[in-house]
């Protein structure tokens, strides 16, 4: 990609908010691309660490507003929408704006209110993990996955093609997305499958583990390794998409009770047919 807004270095400052995961492993991107990197997050010891690497250069004291400023948030979603206020001065004298949260539609709500909508753009790197935290942050997390752009109302076609370069510089492809479609899917093809998971793991300890345990095999800890998530972090995603949520639990209830019903009515055909059919859209999703 030809890069536009990002090819002169020295005139830009990225400002991270939040060195986890996800914000830790974009400073490590950024930094070893030679842009200067900032950093806010509330543990002392990973900021000085990424300052002793030279990760970053500094905290927010560090900005230069003679240059432009370029702000990534990497917060869970919950602790953003309560601390937005207190990054509003950042946010109004920067250049560009992007987040990286998996739930879209009450930070859009946020952005209206503050008349933010030109230069703060909504995006969603799909380059998660079940690990957390700054220790497990990688330069290469995002190499070869898709990081998803969202279009509103009052967005600038600057600010989309600034998004766009900002997510090839880390490595990563794009893909357009409407915010309210954005997380009506990922309700389905994440935020269920964690609940899913979780409540495999709740049901597997109220049984006697250490007789369950010696037979675990492949199938049962790759569909649960998800459950191995942060708790704070998916509580957060399960609250802010809670109606998605609650319409798909109700509809793999009732795909379950279907299974449920032919088990039941010992109609061994029925349920053949019905677990081809699964098995057919699966292979579909394969290809």
């Amino acid at each position: 990609m030809k890069k536009t807004f990002l090819k002169n270095k020295k005139n830009i400052q990225f400002l991270i908010i939040g060195l986890g995961l996800i914000g830790g492993s974009v400073a490590k991107r950024l930094s070893k691309k030679g842009f200067e990197v900032l950093a806010i997050d509330k543990n002392k010891s990973h900021l000085n660490y990424a300052k002793k690497s030279k990760i970053i250069i500094g905290s927010a004291e560090k900005t230069d507003y003679a240059k432009k400023l370029f702000v990534i948030i990497a917060l869970p979603p919950k602790i953003l929408h309560s601390n937005f206020d207190k990054y509003l001065d950042f946010f109004h004298k920067a250049d560009f704006i992007t987040d990286c949260t998996s739930v879209k539609g009450s930070l859009l709500n946020k952005i209206r209110k503050n008349k933010l909508e030109s230069k703060f753009i909504l995006s969603h790197p799909i380059a998660g993990s079940e690990k957390s935290g700054f220790i497990n942050s990688n330069e290469d997390l995002f190499t070869n996955k898709i990081s998803i752009i969202l279009k509103h109302k009052g967005l600038t076609i600057p600010t989309f093609q600034k998004c766009k370069e900002l997510w090839f510089e880390l490595g990563s492809k794009t893909h357009n997305l409407d915010p309210k479609l954005h997380d009506k899917i990922f309700s389905l093809t994440s935020h269920l499958p964690h609940v899913v998971a979780f409540s495999l793991i709740s049901l597997f300890s109220k049984r006697k583990t250490s007789e369950y345990k010696k037979f675990i095999g492949g199938g049962l800890k790759d569909f649960t390794r998800i459950a191995e998530s942060d708790p704070a972090m998916w509580e957060n995603i399960f609250s802010l998409n809670k109606n998605n949520l609650l319409k798909d639990i109700s509809d793999i209830e009732k795909e379950i009770n279907k299974i449920k019903r032919f088990i039941l009515q010992d109609n061994g055909n029925k349920l053949e047919e019905h677990l081809k059919k699964i098995k057919k859209t699966k292979e579909s999703l394969n290809r």
